[in-house]
């Protein structure tokens, strides 16, 4: 039970950053973000400070999404 919502939790947070990287970066960016989302991970975390990207909330929530998984 708890490991499917930690996946569906971690799935909404990665498609909500994958949009903002897709958004900051272009298409490139974003299709390497599609495709190996450990750099969508990575971006998002190293973006965070960015107030105009909105990432602090949605990064919190992808990991400890992540921690419940593994759990």
């Amino acid at each position: 039970m708890w490991s499917f919502i930690g996946s569906a939790l971690a799935f909404v947070a990665g498609i909500v950053v994958l949009i903002r990287l897709f958004q900051k970066e272009g298409v490139l960016k974003g299709i390497l973000g599609l495709i190996c989302m450990l750099y969508t991970y990575i971006w998002g975390w190293m973006h965070v400070k960015d107030t105009s990207l909105n990432l602090k909330t949605w990064m919190w929530i992808w990991t400890g999404a992540i921690v419940l998984v593994l759990s």
